[in-house]
C-alpha cells in the first residue's frame, strides 16, 4: 500500500528542524559568549597578580580589585546611607550614589555567608554576562551577522577598563538594563522596556538619558504629526513615563532621610567637585590638563567619530542617545578621567564590530591594540598609578 506523505506533515517537519537548529545556534553563541568573558577577566586577573609582585605589601588580589567607588558601594549594602564623610574627604557621602546596585549586593550576600564583597563580585559579573547576552541579540535585532554580534560582544570584554564591569561596581548592572531596555523597545514590548528604564535610572544618573532613545522611537514610529497625541498609542509612552521613577525614587528616599532630594548632586559638587558647564569649556580645560585627562579627551572623540556609524546604518534613535551622553560627559569636570562612561554605549561597538566583520587583519589590529592598553589599564588600577581610574 503506497505511503501518502501530506504536505502538513513536512511543515511540522520543517518547523520542527528549523527550531531544533535555532536552540543549537542559540546555545552554541551562548557558550561562546561565555568562553569570550571568561578569558577576558581570566587574561586581567593575570595582569593584575603580575601587577601585585611590583607592590612593597602583598594584599590579596580581591582587595586589589577593590578600589575607588567600590568601598562606597560596599558601604550601603552593609550599612545603608549616611552622612558621614569618609577618610577626611569633605563633603564627600555615600548619597554620591544610586542604590540599586547596592541592594543587588545586599540581597545576594546571604549566599555567600554575609561577605559583601564577594557578593559584589559575583552579582557584577553575573549582570555583565546578562548584559553581554542582551548587546549579542541586539546585534542580531539591528541586522548583524552572528560573527559581528560575537565581535560586539568581544569588544566589550577589551576595551580599556572593561574591568569596571568584573568588580563591586555599578557598569555591569546599567550595561544589563540598558541592553533589555533598548533590545525590549526596539521589538516593542513596552512594559518589559519601562521596567528596565526605571531600574536604570535607580542604578545611576545617566539611566535618565533612556528617556532620548524612548522619545526618538515613538517619533520614529508614529511621526513628527501625531507623536504628541499619546492616547491614540498610550503603550508606546510607557518606556518615556517610566525611565526617570528610578531617579525620582532616589530623590523622595534622599528628602525623606536628610531633608534634601538632590543630596546626591550636592554630595558630588562638595565632595568631588563634580559640576556642569559648556562643553567646550570643560573640553577645552581637559586637553590642557596634565596626567591622563589629555588621551582620555581624544579617547572621547574618537569614539564619537565611531558613532557616526550608527548614522551610516541609519540607527537614529540610537545616535540620538549617544549624542546625549557624549554632551553630558563632555559638560562635567570629569571628561578625560574616566573611560568606562564609553564602555555602557555598546550600539556603537555594534556598529564598529560590523564594519570590521570580514576584515580578519584590521580586527585583529584592533584587538592588539585595545588589549594592550586595556592590560595597562589593569596594572595601572592595582598599582593605583593613574589618578581618577
Amino acid at each position: 500500500m503506497p505511503l501518502h506523505f501530506q504536505p502538513s506533515t513536512a511543515v511540522r517537519f520543517l518547523d520542527d528542524f528549523r527550531r531544533r537548529l535555532v536552540a543549537h545556534t542559540w546555545l552554541t553563541d551562548v557558550l561562546a559568549i561565555f568562553a569570550i568573558a571568561l578569558l577576558s577577566r581570566a587574561a586581567l586577573l593575570i595582569v593584575g597578580y603580575a601587577a601585585l609582585g611590583h607592590q612593597a605589601d602583598r594584599v590579596a588580589l580581591s582587595t586589589e580589585l577593590c578600589r575607588f567607588d567600590c568601598q562606597w558601594y560596599l558601604g550601603i549594602a552593609e550599612h545603608g546611607y549616611t552622612t558621614t564623610e569618609a577618610n577626611g574627604q569633605a563633603g564627600a557621602t555615600s548619597y554620591g550614589f544610586f542604590p540599586l546596585f547596592p541592594l543587588l549586593v545586599r540581597s545576594v550576600a546571604p549566599l555567600f555567608g554575609g561577605d559583601f564583597l564577594w557578593a559584589a563580585v559575583a552579582a557584577a559579573n553575573c549582570c555583565f554576562l546578562g548584559g553581554l547576552i542582551y548587546v549579542y541579540r541586539y546585534a542580531l535585532l539591528v541586522g548583524a551577522n552572528r560573527t559581528a554580534a560575537l565581535l560586539a560582544v568581544a569588544f566589550l570584554c577589551v576595551f580599556p577598563q572593561s574591568i569596571a564591569f568584573s568588580v563591586p561596581y555599578s557598569e555591569s548592572l546599567f550595561l544589563l538594563l540598558f541592553a533589555a531596555a533598548i533590545f525590549h523597545l526596539l521589538r516593542e514590548q513596552f512594559l518589559a522596556a519601562a521596567i528596565a528604564a526605571a531600574l536604570l535610572s535607580a542604578t545611576r544618573p545617566t539611566g535618565v538619558l533612556f528617556m532620548v532613545f524612548a522619545l526618538a522611537c515613538v517619533l520614529h514610529s508614529t511621526g513628527p504629526r501625531i507623536m504628541f497625541m499619546a492616547w491614540r498609542h498610550p503603550q508606546r509612552y510607557l518606556p518615556l513615563v517610566f525611565a526617570p521613577l528610578g531617579m525620582f525614587l532616589f530623590w523622595s528616599y534622599c528628602f525623606l532621610t536628610v531633608g534634601d532630594a538632590f543630596a546626591h548632586s550636592h554630595t558630588e559638587l562638595h565632595g568631588w567637585g563634580y559640576h556642569f558647564m559648556a562643553p567646550w569649556r570643560s573640553l577645552r580645560m581637559q586637553l590642557g590638563a596634565d596626567g591622563m585627562s589629555v588621551p582620555a579627551a581624544w579617547c572621547s572623540f574618537a569614539i564619537f567619530a565611531c558613532s557616526l556609524l550608527l548614522l551610516v546604518r541609519r540607527r537614529y534613535q540610537e545616535f540620538a542617545l549617544c549624542v546625549a551622553f557624549f554632551l553630558l560627559i563632555w559638560s562635567t569636570t570629569t571628561v578625560g578621567s574616566i573611560f568606562r562612561y564609553w564602555l555602557v554605549l555598546f550600539p556603537i561597538w555594534v556598529e564598529v564590530a560590523r564594519r570590521l566583520d570580514g576584515r580578519p587583519v584590521s580586527t585583529a589590529a584592533t584587538f592588539s591594540v585595545l588589549g594592550i592598553v586595556n592590560g595597562c589599564m589593569m596594572w595601572a588600577w592595582v598599582l593605583q598609578d593613574l589618578a581618577g581610574i
